[in-house]
């Protein structure tokens, strides 16, 4: 691990200059716990800036931290606020290491230890206040569950979390997948091994593979994500919602619960709008100043006809219409794309475009878009 030490600054005068601006933003931050931050804190953060900070929490400079911690549990405020000084009092200090970085002898690794010093940093600290913090109320199972819950969707490595799973009684399935439901959408009681947010404005599930979603949803509009290992948690969510998404905005039929799975040539095709509407612009453009009604009777003959193996008989079977309509609208076709029927790359162009077009909502249907986390 890159640490702030000597091979990379002038040692404990570079730490300490770093760790006084680091503490003077926390003060400014937290002007009410100022007085806890004195020089043993300002010690201690240079401390952790010149070497990992794991086992530095004896120090007598973690105490303020810690205290910290319990004080803004006494007051009645969650952890964010302190998270937030804490990384904002590390963006302070970037200016001071950069001055320290353009210095004759700093050498040049210094700005990116320097910054990577600073971020373990700020996780350091955030950790002994967490602690202190939770150690001064006794959380209940639903807040444990929650908290775990947070941690998964955060991307932290099982090990990170596996201390919460245990004091929540949950165990980690093999695989499990995320649920991105409508409020109202999921039943008040489910089982132990199911973890759920559904207080927010997007409620959210994860669900162990092996157990019956539909037991666990109302029958309201409900989607599913793939199933990954746990450590994945937060990228089946990303597709759950996404999925919810495209179902509201009509783009994806809807139902009770929808699956990611079952559409997977819809979500590749709304990966990237802009480039499909640009796909569908170039590929289609023969056609696109026709009126309305016969533009969309040719789009129909050209996506049957890419289709189909046969000619102008079994299109028109296909379309319910007579063969000669066929013949007289391939004719036109022809006039309008020329060789571009006939080029591989073109026709795969042309398909793609036909069916993304269809999918495309009417203008006007489209519903507010969700986070996607």
């Amino acid at each position: 691990m890159m640490t702030l030490t000597a091979s990379h600054a002038p040692a404990r005068t570079a730490a300490l200059v770093i760790a006084r601006v680091v503490v003077d933003g926390i003060r400014h931050s937290l002007p009410e716990h100022a007085p806890l931050f004195d020089a043993r804190a300002t010690e201690f953060v240079a401390s952790v800036l010149e070497r990992d900070g794991m086992n530095l929490g004896i120090a007598a400079g973690a105490d303020a931290f810690r205290q910290v911690g319990v004080a803004e549990y006494a007051a009645g405020k969650d952890l964010e606020r302190l998270s937030r000084a804490y990384h904002s009092a590390g963006r302070c200090a970037l200016p001071a290491l950069a001055s320290l970085s353009r210095q004759p002898g700093a050498g040049s690794a210094l700005m990116d230890t320097g910054v990577e010093a600073l971020l373990r940093c700020a996780d350091v600290l955030i950790r002994l206040s967490t602690a202190a913090y939770r150690a001064a109320r006794t959380p209940s199972i639903a807040e444990v569950r929650q908290d775990l819950l947070k941690e998964i969707l955060s991307g932290r490595p099982p090990s990170k979390w596996a201390g919460l799973a245990a004091e929540a009684g949950w165990v980690p399935p093999a695989r499990l997948v995320a649920v991105a439901a409508e409020p109202g959408a999921v039943r008040a009681s489910f089982g132990p091994e199911v973890l759920a947010d559904l207080t927010g404005e997007y409620p959210h599930l994860l669900v162990p593979d092996d157990v019956e979603i539909g037991g666990v949803l109302a029958g309201t509009r409900a989607a599913v994500g793939p199933a990954v290992a746990p450590a994945e948690a937060a990228v089946s969510l990303r597709w759950a919602r996404r999925t919810l998404e495209l179902v509201r905005r009509e783009v994806i039929e809807d139902g009770p619960l929808v699956r990611w799975s079952d559409h997977l040539t819809t979500h590749w095709l709304f990966a990237d709008e802009v480039l499909t509407t640009a796909l569908v612009t170039r590929s289609l453009a023969p056609i696109d100043g026709l009126p309305a009604n016969e533009r969309a009777k040719l789009a129909e003959t050209l996506d049957a006809m890419l289709s189909a193996r046969g000619g102008a008989p079994e299109i028109a079977d296909n379309l319910g219409v007579h063969p000669q309509t066929v013949r007289n609208r391939l004719r036109r076709l022809r006039v309008l794309f020329g060789a571009r029927l006939d080029d591989p790359e073109a026709r795969l162009d042309l398909r793609i475009a036909l069916r993304a077009e269809l999918l495309t909502p009417e203008p006007g249907r489209q519903a507010t878009p969700m986070k996607v986390a």
